[in-house]
């Protein structure tokens, strides 16, 4: 590497270091050194001693507690719930006869050999450790740090009206509360809720939501797609070529041996998974001629499978943009890196980064759309890729226009405020959650992934199903979609309201000359018509 893009590469690092991000709120946490310690006898034995500010409260596996151990609550077989964070944790010991203890502490030591916590992410406050003679003093310093007031970063954002997560009841998008790693987030049915003092910043929540309702707050998205664009545009001026940019969240010195034989940018972030497509899209067409993702042993594996998952993607929209796929890739030793010799020939975008996802991934493909040879205007995606068409059978809907009201990224629009019964998509919009497809009453629509690359015939609203509005048999006004009068004329025709010839055709007839009708239908307002009667009687029959 020569000098030239030795200085390159020190001058973007120093731009990217000094560029300011907006800060977010803090969450607090408040501990006293209430501490409750899980274990067999022999393992509780060892931490009797833990010294103040630790206040103990020990919980033996055993049945019993052994005698002159007045200071042990025993087990006795009771199932053990335990649940909380750092200053907030609360135990409950229940037995089959529905009776529970409830115990709260500060922090939690767990000396069995199998934890009493097993989500991926342990919360702040919760330690799973073997106790022996030699580290039982770093474990009683590792409590005692524990001890006092404590903050953290609020890590997400939260936009509950674009939120898939669940319409009308229905439970439709779990995207968020599957990848956490630290078991944060929760449903609320139509909603979800995120519990701040659990959330670690992961980040897998913000990279799998499709419609960008949860975001990574801290650093912001715009934050960080504008740091990589001032860096990127200073390694240019100074006259540096092939910048690799590698995001990574644990120091690694293969990487730092790469870095010193070519233009490596090692990019350290919080958690590998807050880094998604979007970013990763945007630092391409900010100018880096290769995006590495490298994952660490200790990312959690609901992260890592989410990785792979959006590199698929990923991988596919750069294909069809005839773009080798590889310039995008998710590595986990840095010296295994492999470098793609071809030049990165494109021309870097100055725009700057949005804060919405969708956005920022739109527009990197948009600019790398413009710089190629326009053979393909769409490709196929995996399935569950969050951009997607739709179709509906025109023999099944009625136009009934229940998947609209449902739409959370208002995708499917009602055309019903013109001449003609219509259902209207813009592809744009469609972040293929299937709600509209669960709502559907009729099982008429359908969706399929893919990334349309041509901007102006992604955001056009095209229509999906159209009908002839029914003209009112009195009147003539037209008042509803042919289709659902006749859906409505046929499933009715043998009910019992409707056993007249003129009963059933007030189906057909508007708001008002329906009303007019039946006032002057003598079955109707005379009492030969009692639907109470009527139904008993059919009961009987």
């Amino acid at each position: 590497m020569n000098d030239l893009t030795t200085h390159a590469l020190e001058q973007a690092l120093q731009t990217y270091q000094q560029f300011p991000a907006v800060p977010t709120s803090l969450i607090s946490y408040q501990s006293n050194g209430r501490v409750i310690i899980v274990g067999d006898d022999a393992a509780l034995s060892l931490c009797r001693e833990f010294a103040a500010p630790l206040k103990l409260t020990l919980i033996s596996m055993q049945a019993k507690a052994a005698p002159g151990q007045t200071d042990v609550i025993a087990l006795n077989g009771r199932k053990i719930e335990l649940q909380g964070y750092l200053g907030n944790f609360v135990m409950r010991l229940s037995d089959q006869q529905g009776n529970t203890e409830t115990l709260r502490a500060d922090m939690v030591l767990d000396l069995n050999a199998k934890p009493l916590l097993t989500q991926q992410l342990l919360p702040a406050g919760y330690l799973h450790e073997a106790v022996t003679e030699q580290n039982k003093h770093e474990l009683e310093a590792r409590l005692q740090e524990m001890t006092g007031e404590f903050e953290k970063p609020r890590y997400f954002n939260y936009d509950a009206s674009i939120c898939a997560h669940g319409v009308n009841g229905k439970t439709v998008c779990t995207n968020c509360i599957d990848a956490c790693p630290a078991g944060a987030i929760s449903s609320l049915i139509e909603t979800i809720e995120v519990d701040a003092h659990l959330c670690q910043g992961g980040g897998s929540c913000a990279t799998v939501c499709p419609s960008g309702a949860i975001q990574y707050a801290y650093p912001r998205l715009t934050d960080s797609g504008n740091r990589i664009r001032k860096m990127l545009q200073t390694f240019h001026q100074q006259g540096g070529e092939q910048a690799v940019v590698v995001f990574h969240a644990a120091p690694d010195p293969a990487l730092d041996a790469l870095a010193k034989k070519c233009a490596v940018l090692p990019l350290r972030v919080e958690e590998i998974a807050s880094v998604g497509m979007d970013l990763c899209l945007s630092t391409l067409a900010y100018g880096a001629s290769q995006v590495v993702l490298l994952v660490n042993s200790e990312a959690p594996q609901l992260s890592q499978n989410q990785l792979s998952q959006q590199l698929e993607w990923l991988q596919s929209m750069l294909s069809g943009l005839t773009i080798n796929p590889q310039r995008i890739s998710l590595q986990y030793q840095a010296d295994q890196i492999e470098l793609i010799e071809q030049k990165w020939g494109y021309t870097p975008a100055a725009y700057s980064m949005p804060q919405n996802k969708r956005h920022a991934i739109f527009q990197a493909l948009d600019h790398l759309y413009q710089q190629i040879e326009r053979t393909r205007e769409l490709v196929s995606l995996p399935l569950a890729a969050p951009f997607g068409t739709a179709s509906i059978d025109e023999t099944r809907c009625t136009l009934c226009m229940a998947c609209i009201g449902a739409c959370p990224g208002k995708a499917l629009q009602d055309g019903s405020n013109r001449e003609i019964p219509e259902i209207f998509f813009i592809e744009s919009h469609c972040i293929q959650c299937g709600t509209c497809t669960q709502t559907c009453p009729e099982q008429a629509i359908s969706i399929s992934p893919r990334i349309i690359y041509n901007r102006e015939k992604r955001n056009q609203s095209r229509v999906l199903h159209q009908d002839i509005p029914f003209a009112c048999i009195s009147c003539g006004k037209a008042f509803a979609p042919t289709s659902i009068i006749h859906k409505m004329s046929h499933k009715l025709k043998d009910h019992y309201m409707f056993k007249t010839t003129r009963a059933l055709d007030r189906l057909k007839m508007c708001d008002d000359c329906r009303v007019a009708d039946i006032v002057q239908d003598p079955e109707a307002i005379q009492g030969s018509f009692d639907p109470l009667s009527n139904a008993s009687a059919k009961r009987l029959s």
